[in-house]
Formats: structure tokens, sequence, C-alpha cells
């Protein structure tokens, strides 16, 4: 059964340096003619997407959409699904974009969580890493945010090119004075085609080390410890009872339905995407067999083991046996030696990473995949 509901919204106010989602700067008439594919898209599934229990709308940055059209597509998904009764309804947010206006709309359609994306609260790096809200306009977005009441995730970014502990602690004293329920801090990965990528590649700024990125980790995970964040994912923390429901789908490797561009769905023992031009996607809307799905390879046996490796409990291994019909030492031999390495444990049930197996995962991946 459909557990979790993702909605695609591709388009940003501007491009961040970092970024390789599906995502552009459009017009808004393309936005007109986007949502409408969206609504086709969520008609045609209708019978899948009303069980969803949780409701996870990203980008993209759905809050630049115009208020207005944000407002027709909540509308159309309310008839779709009873939002009363989802369980989590997060919506993706930016800093500059949040108002009276708008947490008004989400309140009325019964978002429960926004995520918005902080990634840095010196105003440098921001500029840097391509945003275009800068510490002020977080500090009002935030203190809105907690007026309305609403469960709050904070995405923040560790590892970019030129940043300091000194930024690292100052990310860390903002999370401590505004105590979010939530807090998503990612290692930033370099992906081939980016900015801060070709930026790198031609000497203009220098890669980040990795000694120096394990030790801002470190800082991180003891600082937020401290503060009563449990962290239940490689990167991410939650105050207790707070943890991300619809995240949890995806990584529990249970069943979820993607609406809109490039987005997943995992449903029937099948994985199946849209596609990642927006011409090709609309289009693929307005036919009545809604055939523009790509199958992507799925293999749970292999997908149970890395997902549940990325969070902090690790894999249960009774639910692995349950899912698979056979033990994970049975399908995956080779983990026993790193029991014996100490890169992996077993606790309560659950096989882990030890501490120094998260900073040394990818020699067990190589191992597995």
């Amino acid at each position: 059964m459909i557990k979790g509901l993702y909605i695609h919204i591709p388009f940003c106010d501007q491009i961040c340096t970092y970024c390789d989602f599906a995502k552009m700067v459009a017009s808004d008439e393309l936005k007109v003619d986007y949502v409408r594919a969206l609504i086709k898209e969520l008609e045609y599934f209708s019978d899948l997407a009303e069980h969803a229990q949780t409701i996870y709308i990203g980008g993209g940055t759905p809050s630049s959409l115009d208020i207005d059209l944000l407002e027709v597509f909540l509308s159309e998904l309310s008839v779709t699904v009873n939002l009363k009764g989802v369980e989590e309804f997060t919506i993706e947010a930016n800093p500059c974009d949040v108002n009276d206006d708008l947490l008004k709309l989400f309140k009325k359609f019964h978002v429960s969580r926004i995520s918005m994306g902080v990634q840095s609260t010196d105003d440098g790096l921001l500029k840097f890493l391509g945003r275009n809200h800068t510490l002020e306009s977080v500090i009002k977005a935030v203190e809105l945010i907690k007026k309305y009441n609403f469960n709050l995730n904070l995405d923040f970014l560790y590892a970019v090119p030129g940043q300091t502990e000194e930024m690292i602690r100052k990310d860390l004293d903002f999370i401590k004075l505004f105590d979010p329920q939530h807090v998503s801090y990612y290692s930033l990965i370099v992906e081939d085609r980016t900015i801060i990528n070709h930026l790198i590649n031609t000497h203009k700024v220098a890669d980040f080390p990795d000694d120096l990125a394990r030790d801002f980790a470190d800082i991180i995970d003891q600082f937020l410890e401290d503060l009563g964040y449990d962290k239940y994912e490689v990167s991410n923390y939650c105050k207790p009872g707070f943890e991300s429901k619809h995240n949890l789908i995806y990584w529990n490797v249970e069943e979820y339905l993607g609406i809109g561009l490039n987005a997943s769905s995992q449903y029937n023992y099948i994985r199946m995407k849209n596609p990642k031009s927006i011409k090709e996607y609309i289009a693929g809307t307005k036919k009545n067999a809604l055939n523009m799905h790509q199958l992507e390879e799925y293999n749970p046996k292999l997908e149970l083991l890395l997902l549940g490796l990325r969070k902090t409990k690790g894999v249960n291994l009774e639910y692995y046996k349950s899912r698979i019909k056979n033990d994970v030492f049975e399908v995956y031999p080779i983990l026993s030696k790193h029991l014996e390495n100490n890169l992996l444990e077993l606790k309560d049930g659950y096989l882990k990473f030890t501490k120094n197996g998260m900073y040394l995962a990818n020699q067990v991946y190589i191992d597995i995949i």
C-alpha cells in the first residue's frame, strides 16, 4: 500500500551553485501549464494517492509558485487526499517566500511541517552558494513559522569550500537559539553538473579537505546531542518524536508515489521514474494511458541493507528477514568480515555501523554493491 506521496515543484527564483536537482527558473505561463499537468497526473493515480499517510511537496522551491496557483493545486490535492487525516504533511519553503499569507494558506490545507533551506548563517557563504536569502531573512522566517506553530526542519550544509569552524559554530548557536524540532545537516557533495564543481576544476576555489570535514561532523554531532537532538540518520537529527515520517518510508524501503517532473515511485515490486524534460512530462500527462514512465532497477535485498545502514539504529534484522525471507548474513556473507574489523556491530537486534565505520562506510558498500 502507498504510504508516502511526493510532489515535485521544479521551479526556483535562482539556481544555487551546488544544486543538481531537477529545477529551473520559469515563466508564469510555464508554471501554470506545469500545475495543470501535476493535477492531471494526480487524478490519474488518485486511487493510489488517496491512501497516503504522509505528503511531501519538494523541489526546486514549492514556495516560489504564485500563492494563488499554489492554492489551486492544494485545493485539487485536498479532493484526492483527506488532508486532515494525513499523519505528516511537509512543504519546503525558501526563507524569502515566508510571510503571513503563505503560512495561512498552509494552515488552511493542514500542512503540519515546513522544511526550510538555511544552508548557512554566514551571508558571505550564502552568496557563494547562490542563495537569495540573508541571515536577517532567515530569522524573520523562523520567527514567523514558530508563531504559527508549525513543526520546523532547518537544512544546513557543511564542508563547503571556504567554510570555517567559526561559521559552523555560528550555525549551531542559531539552532540552539531557535530550537527547531528537526535539523538536516548535509555534507556538501560536489556533483558533476554544478557551478561549484566547475569552480573547483578550474582552480578558482579549493576543494574541501576530508579530514576537516570529519572534524566538522564531530563538532556538529556533539553539539546537537548536547542540545537533546537524536541523530537517527546519517544527516538527520530530531527532538524525540519528531523524526521525518515521510523520509523513513524511503529508508525503510516502503511504498511511495511520486508526482511531477523526474519524480520516482515504488510500489508493487517495481520502481518507475517520470521524465526529466518538462516538455516531455507535460506532454506525457496529456495521454490517457499516461505511459511516460521509465522503469528503474529495484533490488530490495540490497536497498533494505544500504538504506537501513544510513539510519544510526541500523538494519532491523527481523524486519529484513520478514521482507526478504532470508537472514541478511545469508544474503551478504561478506558482512561478517566487517563485524570482525569493527566497522559494523550487532546491537539489540540491529546491524549498524560503529562510529568509526560511519566514516569508513564506503569500505562496506564496495563489498556489498
